[in-house]
């Protein structure tokens, strides 16, 4: 086997030679029998290419990196998807597809003020990972089945779980609903004397403001014998001997 300075195989010893029938510098020559092919890798592994070992190899070089950070407040984490949380994306230097993740990410970060709102508020993380796997995963699953990866698609599906979740949020914070703790005979019997107090109060009240009225303008307008004869009796009371 022949191969020039570029590791090209050749057909001939002639081309590998110089003027004077020597093999060039860089060129090579195997001989018959000789091993001219050698694989020095062996078969891929396949667990190199699983989520474990890719979590593993994650959070091997996040704790490297995180022996040089003197500030624990600063320490990276591995972000673990079995969390209530939705995962951002990078957005690259002059990605074509920027502005889509931006938007993506947006939704991911409003559904993950959701969450911590909902654990503050004192609802179950794992009645969160039900909505986050029902609502978003299961949802998304079966969109790209169908319709395959639409992002407008995808955005709205978390934008709904995120209201759904915030529907929790309210509930979770209403009062109580009262319950009525009294003897139903009792309450009927007070309910009817409540009525009839009402009745008695609308009957007074028309007295005072229509009947009596009426009845002292009447009073004020009588004329006539009455009223002479109250004359009368002013006038004898004020002179007896006349």
């Amino acid at each position: 086997m022949y191969y020039d300075e570029h590791g090209k195989r050749v057909r001939t010893k002639k081309e590998i030679t110089d003027e004077d029938g020597k093999i060039r510098k860089g060129c090579t020559v195997i001989a018959k029998g000789e091993v001219y092919e050698s694989h020095m890798f062996s078969v891929k592994n396949d667990r190199n290419k699983s989520e474990l070992f890719l979590r593993e190899v994650k959070e091997s070089y996040t704790d490297l990196i995180n022996r040089h950070i003197s500030d624990p407040e600063q320490h990276l984490k591995v972000f673990d998807k079995s969390s209530v949380y939705l995962p951002t994306k990078k957005i690259g230097k002059n990605n074509p597809r920027a502005t889509e993740i931006e938007a993506d990410n947006t939704a991911r970060q409003e559904w993950n003020r959701t969450a911590d709102m909902a654990l503050i508020t004192g609802i179950a993380e794992e009645a969160i990972l039900e909505v986050k796997q029902t609502e978003i995963h299961d949802k998304v699953s079966q969109s790209i089945k169908s319709k395959g990866w639409l992002p407008n698609l995808f955005r709205s599906i978390v934008g709904k779980a995120k209201d759904f979740l915030q529907n929790l949020i309210r509930e979770k914070d209403m009062p109580p609903k009262p319950m009525l703790n009294i003897n139903m005979a009792e309450f009927r019997t007070m309910q009817q004397l409540m009525i009839r107090i009402q009745d008695r109060a609308r009957e007074i009240k028309n007295l005072q403001d229509n009947v009596l009225p009426k009845l002292k303008q009447q009073l004020s307008e009588t004329t006539g014998l009455f009223k002479g004869k109250e004359r009368k009796a002013g006038r004898t009371a004020r002179n007896p001997q006349g």
